[in-house]
């Protein structure tokens, strides 16, 4: 065990978390896609299956989303492509996704959670996190209220999921995978050292494969070996990622569960952008996000959204995602308000820029609500009449005449400028 986890003889100065005690649990679902087909169809239980990314199941084109547990004991993982998934287990049953059916599990997943707290996080269409900290004393404890919930999933959906539960949701995250399938892992702020020290630094979320060459060519394998290198000169070597990392190696994230909206259909609305190499140009940033904010609330005004919460995603050299999230103060569906303070988020990495690009810029709107008679909920917005006025005859330009038919001053010829593809990503509730 290093030095940094002996307590009052650790050289480094162990970081505080900035909030009070909490309880979060994560539920994963377990090999989620390929765990519904087997269920709703028995003659792949128990054998390898593989759900993809393609309607063509007869080519090698696509990319495997989800195999099962018999699947990836041949090494098939999500991720992969379907040609070398073929080649390295062409026995297996291969069907193509069923997305529908996989969101209505999902919902019906979060009516379950939703008796635990109100408090709920659906962070992807299999996981979510749920705040417990005012509740769980109703169930005796975390660890019952876990258990609880766990056995509640595998009753009423005849699915299973892997739970953890910790003081945050970095650690509540990290411990629904020590276990799986269908485990249930409980980590206490006291437990943290002991358990954390071993762990190799990708177990860490968010330390991919090339992060986890530059912390080896440093001699850092382990959490416990990152959490002896000083702060400063992690800070120095990855900028602003360098705190992120040295907060996690001690198990402290301040994050905040942030509560999906009850009665809406919808999570989030957002868009991303590949950007090939990467930029570091902070003002050619700056224009991509302003069309990222475009797009985003333009479907959000089509399905008669507002949003209350903007957050903006970065991937810094390929090495490290980072993402930074801000309320409104209101809720919203112009694209004015939410670059403004999507543009503030971005600004604040300024100093990451400088050392890594950002190979891939993303925003999405979450927090929402349904559009209310027609009109907007926030006074600001009301009071602004001239960009409602001017987003309205916008839109109605490019109902009638495509997508193409406006575009501002500021983003002409900036497809010319990147090498990637705009792909857009809904949210899937």
């Amino acid at each position: 065990m290093g030095p940094a986890f002996r307590g009052h003889l650790c050289p480094v100065r162990r970081p505080v978390s900035r909030r009070s005690a909490r309880t979060i649990i994560h539920v994963d679902m377990d090999a989620y896609f390929a765990s519904v087909e087997q269920r709703d169809l028995p003659v792949y239980r128990k054998k390898p299956l593989l759900v993809c990314h393609t309607d063509d199941l007869s080519s090698y084109r696509g990319i495997v989303a989800a195999a099962s547990y018999e699947a990836r004991e041949f090494g098939v993982r999500a991720g992969m492509s379907v040609l070398e998934a073929k080649l390295r287990l062409p026995g297996a049953a291969y069907v193509a996704g069923n997305y529908e059916k996989y969101l209505h599990n999902t919902r019906l997943l979060i009516r379950i959670c939703e008796r635990y707290t109100d408090c709920l996080e659906v962070y992807s269409i299999d996981e979510a996190f749920l705040d417990i900290t005012p509740t769980a004393r109703f169930f005796g404890s975390a660890e019952e209220a876990a258990a609880r919930l766990q056995g509640e999933v595998s009753q009423k959906l005849r699915l299973t999921c892997s739970v953890g539960v910790g003081p945050n949701k970095l650690v509540a995250k990290m411990a629904s995978e020590f276990k799986k399938p269908f485990g249930l892992t409980v980590i206490r702020p006291e437990d943290l050292p002991e358990i954390f020290a071993p762990l190799p630094v990708e177990s860490i979320p968010g330390v991919g494969r090339r992060m986890r060459k530059h912390l080896d060519a440093m001699g850092i394998r382990t959490i416990g070996q990152l959490a002896e290198v000083p702060v400063g000169l992690l800070r120095e070597k990855f900028g602003v990622i360098g705190e992120v990392l040295h907060e996690a190696a001690f198990g402290i994230d301040d994050s905040p569960v942030i509560p999906t909206h009850k009665g809406t259909d919808v999570k989030s609305f957002g868009q991303s952008l590949s950007l090939g190499k990467g930029s570091a140009d902070i003002d050619y940033l700056r224009d991509v996000l302003l069309g990222l904010c475009d797009g985003a609330t333009r479907r959000m005004r089509k399905a008669g959204y507002l949003g209350g919460t903007v957050a903006v995603y970065l991937c810094l050299g390929r090495l490290f995602d980072l993402s930074r999230r801000t309320g409104l103060g209101c809720y919203t569906d112009l694209p004015g308000r939410v670059y403004g303070i999507a543009k503030d988020l971005l600004l604040r990495e300024r100093a990451s820029l400088d050392i890594y690009p950002a190979t891939k810029v993303g925003v999405s709107v979450t927090n929402l609500i349904k559009r209310e008679d027609g009109r907007q909920i926030s006074v600001f917005d009301v009071l602004d009449e001239r960009e409602t006025a001017v987003t309205a005859v916008v839109d109605r330009l490019k109902d009638k005449y495509g997508e193409k038919a406006v575009t501002r001053c500021s983003l002409m010829g900036i497809r010319n400028r990147y090498k990637g593809a705009p792909r857009a990503e809904i949210g899937i509730f």
